[in-house]
């Protein structure tokens, strides 16, 4: 992880959201994405909210709404390695993470990134969970899973945990690892290097 972080070169700057570029602001003040992929960034009013702690009066804010409602996936992989079960995990910079990498999930992607809005790759191993319609007996978690709803409007993921044979993943890619469940807690005791969805993932198949 500390050689992962060493040699990480990117640079995360806080700019005017005026000057992100290909985000614009549209007809009706929403800030989106000038694919109108990935989300925007929308106004809710609150009223009626006696079960918070504003009180009846409500609230106005601002919120991250997909621009469709078909969320992401959140996938797994498990394999036995000398009779242990270990997981594909990725050390994953995200922009916002704390430490700027934390262990993610062997696929973490909205739809718009599956089907390449952005114009570069595929995420990597997204083969491997193209049957999750079909396949029932390698998955042995497979559930839609809600986020932060302060944050996020109407945000869903469909977690997926998937036994694959080790011998079948000839190539790890980069920033991939094999890591077990000890080492799994492990991080989780040590600090923030473990992220949401994976530590959602593997606390509940």
């Amino acid at each position: 992880y500390e050689s992962i972080i060493n040699k990480l070169d990117a640079k995360v700057e806080i700019v005017n959201i005026n000057d992100c570029e290909n985000w614009e602001t549209d007809k009706n003040g929403n800030i989106q994405h000038s694919t109108k992929k990935f989300f925007k960034i929308i106004g809710v009013k609150v009223s009626n909210s006696s079960s918070r702690e504003v009180g009846k009066k409500g609230w106005n804010q601002p919120i991250l709404s997909e621009t469709t409602q078909d969320g992401g996936i959140l996938g797994l992989v498990r394999s036995s390695i000398n009779g242990l079960p270990h997981y594909l995990v990725e050390a994953k910079f995200e922009p916002g993470n704390v430490n700027f990498v934390q262990l993610s999930p062997t696929l973490q992607a909205t739809f718009s990134n599956i089907n390449r809005a952005h114009g570069g790759n595929k995420p990597n191993y997204i083969e491997i969970f193209d049957d999750y319609e079909k396949n029932e007996k390698d998955y042995i978690f497979k559930q839609w899973l809600s986020e932060d709803g302060g944050r996020l409007f109407n945000k869903r993921n469909l977690g997926l945990v998937k036994n694959v044979n080790y011998q079948d993943i000839a190539e790890i890619e980069e920033n991939f690892y094999w890591v077990s469940l000890f080492q799994i807690r492990k991080f989780l005791s040590k600090g923030p290097y473990v992220n949401p969805h994976l530590a959602r993932l593997i606390f509940m198949y």
